[in-house]
């Protein structure tokens, strides 16, 4: 009986994992960890800079070069990034002019903000298709959002 559990847990964990890794969505995105860095053509030191990125500017990673990593953002802008600048704090960018922010993961719940285009918070945690956002340092939420509003999830 305890082996058959053991297994069926290990099972589990094996389908949670190869989720994670085929869905690309949640396996490559990351974001910008410090404030204000060059975003490159090339993965090079002397590549144009194309832009600056804000600290927790979310990205999805494509490929990695070396200590350089390639994205791909939310309006489909790529460029190179060193790598020892993107963070693993999660973080999405608000797609649509004005997001609600609710209570708790669904419409049911009480409207408790909004959120504008272009704004970026930290992604707390998931629920179905609800993402809740918080502020970038600490863990305090801002509220829920449908994860169709945002880019990052």
């Amino acid at each position: 009986m305890e082996k058959s559990i053991r297994s069926t847990i290990l099972s589990s964990f094996i389908i949670l994992s190869l989720a994670v890794l085929i869905n690309p969505n949640c396996a490559s995105a990351q974001s910008i960890g410090k404030n204000q860095i060059n975003i490159r053509s090339g993965p090079s030191l002397r590549s144009r800079v194309l832009f600056q990125a804000p600290l927790g500017y979310p990205i999805k990673i494509e490929k990695e070069q070396g200590n350089w990593v390639f994205f791909r953002d939310w309006v489909g802008e790529t460029g190179w990034v060193y790598k020892p600048f993107v963070s693993n704090i999660s973080t999405a960018v608000i797609l649509v002019s004005r997001a609600n922010l609710r209570s708790g993961p669904g419409i049911r719940y009480n409207l408790v903000g909004q959120a504008k285009e272009g704004d970026i918070y930290k992604i707390l945690g998931r629920q179905g298709k609800w993402c809740r956002l918080g502020y970038y340092y600490g863990d305090q939420p801002v509220g829920w959002v449908d994860s169709s509003l945002i880019f990052g999830d």
